[in-house]
């Protein structure tokens, strides 16, 4: 028989559970292996950071090299990147970005497989025609299989199968997700790989004038998207190519890295890709408004791109092929007119630091949208020895991080790697583009913080306390939700 405790002893065993549990929990917080993290501040320690300089030998673009340099990415193969927690967080903070703008104009998110079968390719007859690129593979009973570039095929069978009345219509489904394409020449990080990160959205109208309606709502919206990331493009008539189509428009961001041609016209802004133009030289586009033709001649330039979307007006291409059918009102079937709409989203993330580049040579810049952390906190010591000083710097800004995970939750980062120098720790800093840096040190008066705001042409630095410094980052936070 167990012997039940007295009451006296019952109350001291509560006095000791008392005293030893936020010991306890103490000393689980700080070494947790999951993020040594109170609450949802997180610091740099417990982020895998590589602090080796990495070999850039095959780094031939700036922002391929910055993204190593901040250990953002390593490469695990030719055109197969490895993304780290903090390119890893910067990617999902822009999934989000276009997941947002994509239900806005409403849109509704599946997931197709990234395995397709070629019956399906071969039934729309892409299986022949789409080339080397495609990732051709066979399972162990023969049946032949792909890894989807794209998937027009896929979608428009599932839809096939489950439409029957215009009720049902208008539909925009949309995937997030990696995709494949064997490149013969993978280069520039994410410019240009094997496996890389897509968003498609597929539409399916009841006639030609809604899908002319969804297309022109979806440039549209391209174009709120492209300002959120503070991102400048030129949107440029191109060629329906192998997808199919009556018209088609690219999204491209100007850099001298970038693979496309562009032609436009400074009079009009009107743009058209090369490959549309066949690569002839022109004196004008015939996109450019007739309007005072003789009296305003087009000027025109050639524009290097790097192409982050594409939109496509398929008609009923692909409907016709797997008979997605709907009945009208008129109890008449009628064929779905469909539009595709991609955006490269990992290509999207590196174009971002790529236009960054073009305006600062030597840091990584980050829009506030998509910064992996939105605010730094970095208490400065020296690394050759522990000092009071320096204990007491790294309790104010534990204390700080509290406090502004009520302004910005989930958004702060603590800069904790007293190992490193004072130099090497604001490197790291300006290498990840933190748009708010927080220094705490002896260079800043007691009570005032150091605030570098760290912009796309400058950085800026504020001296303020402890109140106006929360007040301040609370109104930008918000203004750049």
């Amino acid at each position: 028989m167990v012997p039940v405790p007295s009451s006296a002893g019952r109350r001291k065993f509560r006095r000791v559970t008392m005293m030893i549990l936020p010991v306890i929990n103490t000393l689980a917080r700080r070494f947790s292996s999951e993020s040594r993290a109170v609450g949802t501040r997180v610091t740099t320690s417990s982020l895998f950071i590589p602090s080796q300089k990495p070999p850039l030998q095959d780094a031939t673009v700036q922002s391929h090299k910055l993204m190593l340099q901040a250990g953002l990415l390593r490469q695990s193969s030719s055109g197969v990147p490895t993304l780290l927690p903090l390119g890893l967080r910067a990617l999902e903070k822009l999934v989000g970005v276009v997941d947002w703008h994509m239900r806005a104009v409403g849109g509704v998110r599946v997931a197709l497989p990234v395995l397709t079968p070629a019956a399906l390719w071969k039934t729309s007859g892409r299986w022949q025609t789409v080339g080397p690129e495609l990732f051709r593979l066979q399972d162990q009973k023969q049946t032949e299989y792909c890894l989807g570039p794209t998937h027009e095929e896929v979608v428009t069978d599932l839809v096939a199968r489950e439409l029957s009345s215009h009720r049902q219509l208008p539909l925009r489904l949309y995937q997030l997700d990696r995709k494949f394409r064997d490149e013969l020449r993978p280069r520039f990080g994410l410019l240009r790989g094997r496996e890389f990160w897509m968003k498609d959205l597929y539409s399916f109208d009841v006639s030609e004038e809604k899908a002319a309606e969804t297309y022109a709502e979806m440039c549209s919206t391209y174009e709120k998207m492209f300002s959120k990331l503070e991102l400048p493009v030129v949107k440029v008539k191109a060629d329906v190519g192998n997808m199919g189509g009556s018209l088609s428009h690219e999204y491209h961001v100007t850099a001298s890295v970038g693979e496309n041609s562009i032609v436009r016209c400074h009079s009009c802004g009107a743009a058209s890709s090369g490959d549309l133009l066949g690569g002839e030289e022109v004196k004008e586009l015939p996109e450019c408004p007739d309007t005072d033709r003789e009296e305003k001649a087009c000027r025109l330039e050639e524009l290097r791109g790097i192409e982050v979307a594409h939109a496509f007006v398929l008609g009923t291409k692909y409907s016709e092929v797997f008979k997605a059918a709907f009945t009208d009102k008129d109890n008449q079937e009628k064929l779905c007119q469909m539009g595709c709409y991609g955006i490269g989203v990992s290509r999207l993330l590196q174009a971002v630091i790529e236009h960054g580049c073009s305006l600062q040579q030597e840091r990584l810049v980050w829009p506030p949208a998509i910064a992996p952390y939105y605010v730094c906190v970095a208490p400065l010591k020296q690394a050759k020895y522990q000092s009071p000083e320096s204990d007491s710097w790294l309790s104010e800004a534990e204390e700080l991080c509290s406090a502004l995970q009520q302004v910005c939750p989930g958004e702060v980062l603590l800069e904790d790697r007293t190992y490193l120098s004072v130099g090497a720790r604001l490197r790291a800093l300006e290498l990840t583009g933190c748009p708010n840096v927080i220094i705490i040190g002896q260079k800043t008066p007691a009570g005032q913080y150091e605030l570098r705001l760290q912009k796309r042409d400058t950085v800026e630095t504020h001296i303020m306390d402890k109140s106006c410094l929360l007040d301040f980052l609370a109104n930008a936070y918000k203004d750049s939700r």
